[in-house]
């Protein structure tokens, strides 16, 4: 199934977001794994998305 140029947008500023958040919070907090970090925030930005969307 191929994402649809809005999706494609949407996603992208979701990593985006995710991003610069993950930065704030690691610089916060140096323990919290990257990766984890980013994955949880992003997971919560694109289910906010699509249930507002």
């Amino acid at each position: 199934m191929r994402a649809t140029t809005s999706q494609q947008t949407l996603i992208s500023t979701v990593f985006d977001a995710a991003e610069r958040a993950m930065h704030a919070l690691t610089h916060l907090v140096p323990d919290l794994d990257r990766d984890r970090t980013e994955y949880a925030v992003v997971s919560v930005l694109l289910g906010e998305a699509w249930v507002h969307g």
